[in-house]
């Protein structure tokens, strides 16, 4: 299967146009937090219409 990127990092965003300030105090609490393990029963794609994030599809996982 091909696509635009050829090594897909899996990611989450936690915070996405806030001001430095805001930005600054949630990566000092999440700090203290990382490494997190979670266990997830799917995953959501996510699309940016260029205004807003849109779900695109989920995918279940397996266990």
């Amino acid at each position: 299967m091909g696509g635009e990127f050829t090594e897909v990092v899996p990611h989450l965003t936690v915070a996405d146009g806030q001001n430095d300030a805001v930005l600054d105090e949630i990566e000092a609490d999440l700090l203290s937090k990382l490494p997190f393990t979670s266990r997830v029963s799917s995953v959501d794609l996510m699309v940016h219409d260029g205004a807003k994030w849109l779900e695109r599809a989920s995918f279940a996982l397996r266990e």
